[in-house]
């Protein structure tokens, strides 16, 4: 079998375009494998960056978690004080009633104990028996009208 030019040519041709095919296959294989290979980095970035974002808002949840009970804490411990405040302070209010009705009832009684003594003692008969030997608290008594 003799092999035609044209045939030769033509295998020639498809050798070539085969071989072409060949490389630019290649080619391609090896930019798909540097592209996998970045995908690959860029997913490792991703699962880092998600896990960094995802420890933080753990870690910013405990923090607003603790400021919460804090800011609760205080703000018991606020009301407790003010509680403790208005009993302290009903306890005063009721303490001074006391105290005024206690001096009201001791004015009333030494009001009429100074009346009970102003009326006895103001007669001379009880002047004189109390203060017979004080010479200051006496008047002479004028006996007859003065002329």
């Amino acid at each position: 079998m003799t092999e035609d030019p044209d045939v030769q040519d033509i295998l020639d041709d498809h050798g070539e375009r085969i071989g072409f095919l060949e490389r630019w296959r290649n080619s391609a294989d090896g930019k798909i494998d540097d592209t996998r290979r970045e995908v690959g980095a860029i997913r490792a970035e991703m699962q880092a960056q998600y896990a960094a974002t995802s420890s933080a808002l753990d870690r910013q949840s405990r923090d607003m978690q603790g400021l919460t009970r804090q800011l609760a804490e205080h703000t018991g411990a606020q009301k407790e004080r003010n509680r403790l405040d208005q009993d302290a302070l009903t306890k005063a209010r009721i303490a001074e009633s006391r105290w005024k009705k206690r001096s009201a009832v001791l004015g009333i009684i030494f009001t009429l104990l100074a009346m009970v003594g102003g009326t006895l003692l103001s007669s001379q008969t009880w002047d004189d028996y109390f203060f017979a030997n004080v010479p200051f608290l006496h008047r002479p008594h004028i006996i007859g009208s003065p002329q």
